[in-house]
């Protein structure tokens, strides 16, 4: 009886947070829903050294990270408003897609347009649907896929060429892959340092304690290196009437859209006829 109490107790308080969080200027792209503000990631910006603010990293928007109806993250409404300007969803109702660290609410909408394959994979899955897949040796023959979506994986991976090479080798020729990372223009060479080896350290340094590196500029040679065809879409150029502030996603996170060549080849970064701008 005194449970019962207590949670009836509690559903007026639920329902006024509701309503308080309800009212405001701002709109998760996701749920549709108006509120008051997003959630930051831990306390935002005071989350990070001055090292890492001194760098000014283009990736997640922490002041303005997670809908507090639907959970969804900066990064994950970015994606949605990127896949419907560019109407990729189209494209994944004929595909084969290979989602690493699946978001889920994106995860939900690729499932319900049936593609032809969906492979949600992790190397720490938590649920029964997702695949417990090493993204530096994916399980599946070449040229399987016809989209990967990587969004905020690479960050995290120990050796990032391999994975980039795997990617490239499981992709059919024309195929797509997004590669969303935290980077920092104001480096010419990504940043990584072997001392940098414990939590502590790789929290001041890189950020969060389970990320490897920072990237610099030197990514997107990088990419292209393995196989990949690299054109930076802008934020500015494809989603100029949106309202970041309003809609929570960071305006500087361009879509970082990659296409297999056609040929098997892993040109210079030179020799890639797509331009980069970043």
């Amino acid at each position: 009886m005194n449970i019962s109490l207590m949670q009836i107790g509690k559903q007026p308080f639920r329902w006024i947070r509701r309503k308080y969080e309800s009212l405001g200027t701002h709109h998760c792209y996701v749920c549709k829903k108006t509120l008051r503000r997003f959630r930051p990631y831990q306390d935002g910006q005071k989350s990070f050294s001055p090292f890492i603010l001194e760098l000014q990293c283009i990736g997640s928007d922490v002041e303005n990270f997670s809908c507090p109806f639907c959970g969804c993250h900066d990064r994950e409404r970015h994606l949605f408003m990127y896949f419907d300007r560019l109407e990729l969803w189209h494209r994944i109702e004929k595909s084969k897609v290979l989602h690493f660290a699946p978001e889920a609410h994106l995860s939900r909408r690729i499932s319900e347009l049936n593609p032809v394959s969906y492979v949600k994979a992790d190397l720490f899955p938590s649920s029964s649907e997702i695949q417990r897949i090493d993204i530096t040796q994916i399980p599946f023959d070449d040229n399987t896929f016809d989209m990967v979506i990587c969004n905020h994986v690479l960050e995290h991976v120990p050796d990032d060429t391999r994975a980039l090479m795997e990617i490239s080798r499981i992709l059919r020729p024309g195929g797509l892959a997004i590669l969303q990372t935290p980077y920092s223009n104001l480096l010419q060479n990504s940043f990584f340092d072997p001392a940098v080896c414990t939590d502590e350290l790789r929290t001041r340094f890189y950020g969060q304690k389970d990320h490897v590196r920072i990237y610099g500029r030197d990514l997107f040679s990088k990419i292209e290196q393995a196989g990949f065809a690299l054109k930076i879409t802008a934020h500015h150029d494809l989603l100029s009437d949106i309202d970041d502030s309003a809609y929570g996603v960071n305006p500087d996170e361009n879509l970082i859209l990659v296409m297999k060549h056609l040929q098997t080849i892993y040109p210079q970064s030179n020799e890639c006829s797509n331009i980069r701008s970043a």
